[in-house]
């Protein structure tokens, strides 16, 4: 039976007119969990906290590692800090502040190779001899070397070049097949964040909003004619909602509630036609169902859709479709 790691029951914690609202939350032993979310959501919060850097203002958090391990949780943050020392200094740091003195040396060798950093150039070079890629390397191999039951990635390849972004959802994959890692990753990247997670939860406001590949349509609403409400996508196009209740403040389209087509609608009851280009599409459910990512005025939606019907369609990356869906498809959180 799988042991949870975390449980998070009612938390609370917020600086200001913030608030990160967790009224529960549990991670196994070994997941692999994203957090998603814009800027601003409360995934730093929530890292933060899983980090014990911040306990929470109220509510309970449980972290139940196995057995009393050193340094069992260990965190990598979107802006590397690297001591004013040279790469092998960094990558050993941590073990010699456990007081570890055995074969230090290989050790630090195998966190850099998992990281694709050749052992023999990069233990003598110095911190300030090294490309922004680099570095997020090899504070990424200054975590790896501890074998942390947890590692928290908050935002890891924000700032690296697209090469290091590989690297290190390789160096992820590893850690989490050989050492049963517990990792947790925050990333506003979905496409991203999905290849190198099992699972994903969303965050905005503060709040989960739950799971998987929802649109969160974190926008300025504006009350329309008609009981309509309407906003404007970051291109100005207009999307349309029915009224949200009392103190609901996010809008969410599930991906199943959206119909993909080559046409404009025409005779269906669809208010919303939005035109976008396919950018990405992933099979799941061993094949049966089509993920679709498509870019709409500046914004990705997913949406789902048959094998058979995007072979009818002839949808691949780069062709152009329409998104049709409700007004009162869109759900109010």
């Amino acid at each position: 039976m799988k042991k949870y790691i975390y449980e998070l029951d009612n938390v609370e914690h917020g600086y200001g007119r913030f608030m990160l609202l967790v009224p529960d939350l549990k991670i196994f032993k070994g997941a692999s969990l994203g957090l998603a979310g814009p800027n601003g959501s409360g995934k730093s919060t929530l890292m933060r906290i899983l980090a014990r850097l911040e306990e929470p203002a109220s509510g309970r958090l449980v972290y139940s590692p196995e057995g009393k391990k050193h340094h069992s949780v260990t965190m990598l943050q979107q802006d590397a800090f690297l001591l004013k020392r040279k790469v092998y200094d960094n990558v050993v740091y941590g073990l010699r502040a456990r007081g570890e003195r055995f074969n230090l040396k290989a050790r630090v060798a195998e966190a850099l190779g998992m990281v694709n950093l050749d052992p023999e150039k990069f233990m003598g070079r110095k911190w300030h001899q090294l490309s922004g890629g680099e570095a997020q390397r090899v504070a990424l191999a200054a975590r790896i070397i501890l074998k942390p039951e947890v590692l928290l990635l908050d935002e890891p390849v924000a700032n690296v070049d697209e090469e290091s972004s590989r690297i290190i959802s390789e160096a992820i994959r590893t850690m989490k097949s050989r050492h049963n890692t517990t990792v947790i990753v925050s990333s506003h990247d979905l496409t991203w964040l999905a290849s190198v997670t099992e699972n994903i939860i969303k965050l905005s406001n503060g709040k989960i909003l739950g799971s998987g590949n929802s649109n969160i349509l974190n926008l300025s609403w504006i009350k329309g004619r008609d009981l309509l409400w309407h906003a404007s996508l970051p291109g100005g196009v207009k999307i349309y909602s029915s009224p949200p209740h009392s103190g609901e403040t996010v809008a969410v389209l599930h991906p199943n509630d959206i119909i993909l087509s080559k046409k404009k609608s025409a005779g269906t009851s669809a208010q919303n036609c939005l035109e976008g280009v396919v950018k990405l599409m992933v099979a799941e459910n061993s094949g049966a169902i089509i993920r679709v990512e498509a870019e709409v005025s500046g914004k990705t939606f997913n949406a789902y859709i048959t094998k058979a019907s995007a072979l009818r369609l002839r949808l691949y990356p780069g062709s152009k479709v329409y998104l049709l869906f409700k007004a009162t498809s869109i759900m109010w959180q």
